[in-house]
């Protein structure tokens, strides 16, 4: 490893990437944090242009020994894209080209190429990207590939891993790792892509992706089916999904949450209301698809249905539905959103422990959830004097989540917030050989450094240890 000066390091990082894409100083402030309340330090911003630039800045950092954090549009929920370990932020916005290849129904895109952005492309040509994050707005395709992310559209058709036909990575080393490509169908060797993909940018840096298109629905319909619990709502889910019928996307709001968007919803739906189904069907036909609504509706059984007349209709239900993180920030209280993942089946057994934490803190915890496919998010909304209960309430639901057979999360990473209650979920043996792979591709630990593995006890505290937590808001208007 050689020594040399940070200013020494800057200058050979500026002769690769041209010396406005070195960003430092003041400037640096944005790429300190994510979506979230944390902070950290770094030396500087470096914006590539190119693999080639990515590969040669890898050099120089694993000859240097400096660490470096990847970063898309900073969206991430987990504290994924904070340095916490000094060194660069190398921001891939630059790399945001975005090419639909209909001959083979896929796209080439960047690792900066905003994830909404691939969406549109693709509708122009009669296509369709399904992965639908709620941050599609602003969250990177790079990203969305390094937290496997997913969304309301992910039940019926998947999510990114399901999309993902090759990739270019830059190793630690500054290696040129180049994995599938526009072939579909692949029984050669082992899946390495899938090593990358969920890492959160431990393992190597992706540049570009091939991503698997599908032919873009043509009809939609969408229905919201209120009940008078959120148990019963959770339990009319495992029914609609043993049914045989596969929603296009199945959402739950529960009392807490209607009651923030209530405005924004039908009116008189969310009165006596304690959860609402948000239920899309689509597919090629107006009448296939207006069948499948309408006899999803009667399986579920509600209290109140009502169906959505019109596209504006349709758009009116679905901003209520997404409209939920833009209301909590703009609340004047602090809040910590979760992302938990439980069995279809244990949905109702989980939104009840939830309610009993919040009967027994006293604190506020509206949740919503892609409930087709088990993945809740609960929202603590807390005061300033209620801070100190935030890090055991959050514990305490990923504890509950590991116990009826889930994960502590579904979508958004580990990151350094989860990072230490993982082992509820992962053995010894699973952390061994995650180890092991660290070491095999990153052997100096430079890649996003202390992200995904344990390093101190599981008791919530952590969340009381971060630079910032005082603040607990979110700094993006990014929901579940």
């Amino acid at each position: 490893m050689r020594t040399s000066t940070p200013i020494q390091v800057l200058r050979e990082l500026a002769a690769i990437v041209g010396d406005r894409h070195v960003i430092g100083d003041a400037a640096l402030e944005p790429f300190r944090h994510d979506a979230t309340f944390m902070d950290g330090q770094l030396i500087a911003a470096i914006l590539p242009g190119s693999t080639e630039e990515v590969s040669e800045v890898m050099k120089v950092c694993n000859e240097h020994g400096l660490p470096v954090v990847a970063r898309g549009g900073g969206s991430s929920l987990v504290g994924g894209s904070v340095p916490l370990g000094g060194g660069i932020v190398l921001s891939l916005e630059r790399m945001s080209g975005i090419e639909i290849d209909t001959g083979n129904v896929c796209a080439i895109a960047g690792a900066g190429a905003i994830t909404a952005g691939i969406q549109e492309e693709a509708a122009l040509h009669g296509l369709m990207y399904p992965p639908d994050p709620a941050s599609a707005q602003m969250s990177s395709i790079g990203g969305n590939v390094a937290c496997n992310s997913g969304g309301p559209s992910c039940l019926k058709y998947g999510v990114t891993a399901d999309y993902v036909m090759g990739m270019t990575v830059v190793l630690a080393d500054g290696q040129v790792l180049r994995l599938g490509g526009r072939t579909r169908k692949r029984s050669s060797g082992y899946r390495l892509a899938h090593l990358f993909i969920g890492s959160e940018g431990t393992l190597g840096i992706v540049t570009e992706v091939v991503l698997k298109l599908i032919p873009l629905p043509r009809h939609r319909a969408t229905a919201i089916v209120s009940f008078r619990t959120a148990t019963d709502a959770a339990a009319a889910v495992a029914r609609l999904m043993g049914s045989g019928h596969l929603p296009a996307a199945l959402e739950l709001m529960d009392r807490g949450a209607l009651e923030l968007v209530e405005d924004l919803l039908p009116p008189g739906l969310g009165t006596g209301a304690g959860c609402v189904l948000l239920i899309e069907q689509d597919g090629g036909t107006p009448e296939q698809v207006q069948d499948d609504i309408e006899a999803m509706v009667v399986v579920v059984d509600g209290i109140d249905n009502r169906l959505a007349q019109s596209g504006s209709e349709r758009d009116k239900l679905w901003n209520a539905r997404r409209s939920f993180g833009k209301v909590l920030m703009a609340m004047r209280k602090n809040y910590f959103a979760e992302d938990l993942s439980v069995p279809i089946a244990a949905i109702p057994e989980m939104l009840a422990r939830i309610e009993r934490l919040a009967v027994e803190t006293g604190l506020k915890i509206p949740v919503v959830a892609h409930a087709g496919d088990g993945n809740v998010h609960p929202s603590i909304v807390f005061d300033d004097d209620q801070r100190d209960m935030v890090g055991p309430a959050a514990a305490r639901l990923f504890a509950d989540a590991v116990e009826l057979g889930g994960s502590i999360s579904g979508e958004h990473g580990l990151g350094s917030l989860k990072r230490d209650h993982a082992a509820q979920e992962h053995s010894v043996l699973e952390f061994d050989l995650m180890r092991q792979l660290k070491a095999l591709i990153d052997p100096k630990g430079i890649l996003n450094p202390h992200k995904v593995f344990p390093e101190g006890p599981a008791d919530g505290a952590f969340l009381d240890r971060q630079p910032g937590w005082p603040a607990g808001r979110r700094r993006s208007e990014i929901g579940d």
